[in-house]
C-alpha cells in the first residue's frame, strides 16, 4: 500500500469498533493497539475501543453537558454506536458460560437485549427458541442460554437485520453449537440467516471419549464459525466444514496456514440437523437407549445444597437447627427462591394428597416428609431431606415411581459420552447430576410405576425380542443386557470414535444369538447387583456383597481435611487413615471425566466440597463414619475393573453376530415417553 500509515488512521480506524466488559482486557486493548499503530507509523491515531456491555442496549440519554467522568463518556458514545451504526462484519471471541442462577439470586438474568428486548425492540432469542418450541425440544433450551449463543445472537442482528443487507460475523466460541440438541435453535438461526457458513472444528475435549489438547487452556471445545450474508434473496445456506485435530501447537501451526478453500466438507441438513457430518459405521444403524426406555426426564434438582449429606444423623440435626430459628428468620436457612420460600406450603411429595405446612409455620420438634437414601453421583449414595419444601424441582413423577423393583439408569443424552461405563445405576431417586456432575435430560427408570407392573419399555418391544430369540425376555433382562454392555469402559474403549462423532443418545448393538443375549443378560445382572448397592439383582447364593481387597491399615480420627493417593504402595490417605491394597485403575476410575472415588471423598472431607447455599451448610459430622462406605465403594469399583475384559469380549462377540436392526423393532409411541400421572402414592 503506498500510503498505509495514512490510510490506516484516516480511513480503517474509524471505521472500527470494539466493546469491552471488564476494564483489565479493556486496558490491554487500548495498549496493544497502541503499540501496533506506532509500529505502522501511526503517532496520533486511536481506534474507538468502548467500556460497554456490548448485549446491553439502550438509547443515548442525551448530551452529556457537565460529566467529565470518562466511564459514563465510554457508555455514552458506546450507546450512540448501538443506535445508529450498523456493523457489517462482527469478529470475536465471545465468553462461554451456561447461565445457572445462584440459590438466592432474584436478580435479572444475563443476555441484555437478546434475551429481554428494549424500546422497541423484541427479546432476539425468539429466532432461536421458537424452532426448538416448535420440534417439541423447549424442555432443552436451558442449556441455550449461554454468552456464546447471546453473542451469536446480537451479532447475526448487528450484521445482517439493521436493515436487512450483506454482513459477516466470524466467532470462535464453544463448539457445543455444532451438534447438541440444546443449541438445535442456534444451527436454525444460523442456516436462515447466512448463504454460507464455513466451520473450522477445532475440538479440544478435556471430558470426552476421545480427549485431545485444545487451543486454550480450557477442557471445552472450540470451533471458529464464518457466516457470510451476500444479501441476495436467501435461498438456503450451505455449510463447509473441517475438523483440525493434534497437540496444541500442531492446530496453531494449521491455522497459520489454512485457507478457506481447505474447509472443504459439505454438511447436508435443514434446521435443527447437525453442522458436523455424518459417518456411514454401523452403529449410528443401532437403536438409541431411549428408543429401549422411551420414558427419560431429568433428574431432582434441589437446587440448595443443605438437605443432602452424607448421613441421616446430620440431615437431622440441620433441619432441627433450622426449626430453632425464630418462624420469621427460618428463610435464611432454607435460601429462599422465587418457587419456595419458608411461607411455601406445597403439596407432599410422598404423598401428594395434602398440603404440607409452610416452614415458618412448624413447631421444634417437627420432623420433615422424610430421609431418605438419594442417588446423588454415579457409585456414590447420599441421604436427602425428601420434602417438597425444600426441593424446588423434585420430578415428582420419580418419587411416585419409587419401589422394591425400581432401577434407575442415567447416562448423558445431549452432550458427548467420555471415557468409563456409558450408563450407571441406582435404586434411589437420582440427581440431576447423577451420571458424571452434569446432566439434563438423562434418568430413565426401569418402571413406571412403584409395584414394577408397568414396564418403561416401548410398546410391543419385549414381545418382538422374545419371538426373535425365543426365549421370554422380561424388561430386567433388557435393563441387563444393556447394562452389560455399558456398565464398564468396554464400550467406550471400543467405540470412541463413533461417541466422540456426535453427541445424543447411545446405541445400542441388539444381538439376534439367544446364546450371546443370556451371556449378556448374566454379566448385567451381577454387575447391576453391585452397582446398586446389593439391593436388587440379588444372586440366589449371595445375601450381601462380598468384600473387596482393600482393607483398614489406620483408622481415620476427627473428621479428615484431606485425602491423597500413593501409586507405589497402593495406599488411600484419607486424613490419618490409610486403606490398602487400592489399585490405580481405581483410583483414576471415571465416569465421563467425573473421577469417581475422588469425587466420593471431596463430599465427605469436613470442608465439603463444591457450592455453599445456606448457613446450614457448615453443619458437618465432627468424626468420621464412613469406613464402611468407602470399602464397600472401593469393592464395588474394583469389581467392576475386574469383569470389563469379560465385558470387552462379549462386546466384541455381540458386534460380530447377527444384529436385530432398529427398523425390526417397534417404535415409542408418544404415550411411551411422556412420564407416567401422578398416583398419591404413599411410601
Amino acid at each position: 500500500v503506498g500510503d498505509w500509515p495514512t490510510y490506516l488512521k484516516d480511513r480503517l480506524l474509524p471505521s472500527m469498533h470494539a466493546f469491552e466488559l471488564m476494564l483489565a482486557p479493556y486496558t490491554v486493548a487500548h495498549l496493544k493497539v497502541a503499540l501496533e499503530l506506532h509500529a505502522a507509523g501511526v503517532r496520533d491515531g486511536s481506534m474507538q475501543i468502548f467500556l460497554t456491555d456490548t448485549l446491553e442496549h439502550s438509547a443515548p440519554q442525551g448530551q452529556l453537558a457537565t460529566v467529565v467522568d470518562p466511564v459514563a463518556i465510554e457508555g455514552q458514545r458506546a450507546a450512540e454506536l448501538k443506535e445508529h451504526e450498523r456493523f457489517t462484519v462482527v469478529i470475536g471471541n465471545p465468553p462461554y458460560d451456561r447461565e445457572q442462577r445462584s440459590i438466592g439470586d432474584s436478580g435479572k438474568r444475563k443476555g441484555g437485549v437478546v434475551r429481554h428486548g428494549a424500546a422497541g425492540i423484541d427479546p432476539l432469542f425468539k429466532d432461536v427458541a421458537d424452532p426448538m418450541k416448535a420440534a417439541g425440544l423447549g424442555t432443552h433450551l436451558k442449556n441455550a442460554y449461554n454468552d456464546y449463543v447471546h453473542f451469536w445472537r446480537w451479532a447475526v442482528w448487528q450484521a445482517t437485520e439493521l436493515p436487512p443487507g450483506p454482513g459477516v460475523v466470524a466467532f470462535i466460541t464453544a463448539a457445543s453449537f455444532l451438534e447438541g440438541v440444546s443449541m438445535g435453535g442456534v444451527r436454525h438461526l444460523l442456516r436462515e440467516t447466512f448463504d454460507e457458513l464455513w466451520i473450522v472444528d477445532l475440538g479440544g475435549e478435556g471430558r470426552g471419549a476421545l480427549k485431545e489438547e485444545n487451543i486454550f487452556d480450557i477442557q471445552t471445545p472450540v470451533a471458529i464459525a464464518v457466516g457470510v450474508r451476500t444479501g441476495r434473496d436467501h435461498t438456503g445456506c450451505e455449510v463447509r466444514y473441517q475438523r483440525i485435530s493434534g497437540t496444541h501447537e500442531e492446530k496453531l501451526a494449521t491455522l497459520r496456514q489454512i485457507s478457506i478453500a481447505d474447509v472443504s466438507s459439505t454438511v447436508s441438513g435443514t434446521g435443527l440437523d447437525r453442522f458436523t457430518p455424518s459417518s456411514d459405521k454401523p452403529y449410528f444403524n443401532w437403536p438409541q437407549i431411549n428408543d429401549l426406555f422411551p420414558w427419560i426426564y431429568s433428574g431432582c434438582q434441589v437446587k440448595r445444597v443443605w438437605p443432602i449429606g452424607e448421613s441421616e444423623a446430620l440431615l437431622t440435626r440441620r433441619w432441627q437447627v433450622m426449626l430453632r430459628e425464630v418462624p420469621r428468620s427460618r428463610g435464611k436457612f432454607l435460601r429462599e427462591t422465587a418457587s419456595h420460600t419458608s411461607s411455601s406450603t406445597p403439596k407432599g411429595l410422598l404423598d401428594d394428597s395434602k398440603k404440607l405446612q409452610a416452614l415458618r409455620a412448624l413447631d421444634i420438634g417437627d420432623l420433615p416428609e422424610s430421609i431418605l437414601r438419594y442417588g446423588y453421583r454415579s457409585f456414590d449414595r447420599q441421604w436427602i431431606v425428601a420434602d417438597s419444601r425444600v426441593i424446588d424441582a423434585p420430578k415428582r413423577p420419580f418419587w411416585g415411581a419409587c419401589g422394591v423393583r425400581q432401577v434407575f439408569f442415567t447416562t448423558l443424552t445431549s452432550t458427548k459420552l467420555g471415557q468409563g461405563p456409558f450408563v450407571t445405576a441406582t435404586p434411589y431417586v437420582p440427581d440431576l447430576h447423577h451420571f458424571s456432575g452434569r446432566g439434563a435430560k438423562d434418568v430413565m427408570p426401569l418402571y413406571r410405576d412403584s409395584s414394577g407392573e408397568v414396564p418403561n419399555v416401548s410398546d410391543g418391544l419385549l414381545a418382538s425380542l422374545s419371538r426373535r430369540l425365543a426365549i421370554e425376555v422380561s424388561a430386567e433382562d433388557l435393563l441387563a443386557y444393556v447394562y452389560a454392555l455399558g456398565g464398564t469402559e468396554a464400550f467406550s474403549d471400543r467405540f470412541s470414535e463413533e461417541l466422540a462423532e456426535a453427541a445424543g443418545p447411545v446405541h445400542i448393538p441388539i444381538t439376534a444369538d439367544t446364546g450371546l443375549f443370556r451371556q449378556a443378560v448374566a454379566l448385567g445382572r451381577d454387575l447391576l447387583w453391585w452397582h446398586i448397592w446389593g439391593e436388587r439383582f440379588k444372586p440366589e447364593s449371595q445375601s450381601r456383597l462380598p468384600a473387596g481387597q482393600a482393607k483398614e491399615i489406620c483408622s481415620v480420627e476427627g473428621m479428615p481435611e484431606t485425602f491423597d493417593y500413593d501409586p507405589e504402595t497402593q495406599t488411600l490417605t484419607v486424613g490419618t487413615g490409610k486403606f490398602a491394597p487400592v489399585s490405580e485403575e481405581a483410583w483414576h476410575f471415571e465416569v465421563s471425566g467425573l473421577r469417581c472415588l475422588r469425587s466420593w471423598l471431596g463430599y465427605r472431607m469436613k470442608n465439603r466440597k463444591g457450592k455453599k447455599s445456606s448457613p446450614l451448610d457448615d453443619i458437618r459430622p465432627t468424626r468420621w463414619t464412613q469406613t464402611p462406605e468407602l470399602l464397600l465403594v472401593l469393592s464395588i469399583i474394583e469389581h467392576t475393573i475386574k469383569v470389563t475384559p469379560k465385558a470387552a469380549t462379549l462386546l466384541a462377540q455381540i458386534v460380530e453376530s447377527p444384529l436385530i436392526s432398529a427398523t425390526d423393532l417397534p417404535a415409542p409411541t408418544e404415550a411411551n415417553r411422556k412420564p407416567p400421572k401422578p398416583s398419591n402414592l404413599k411410601l
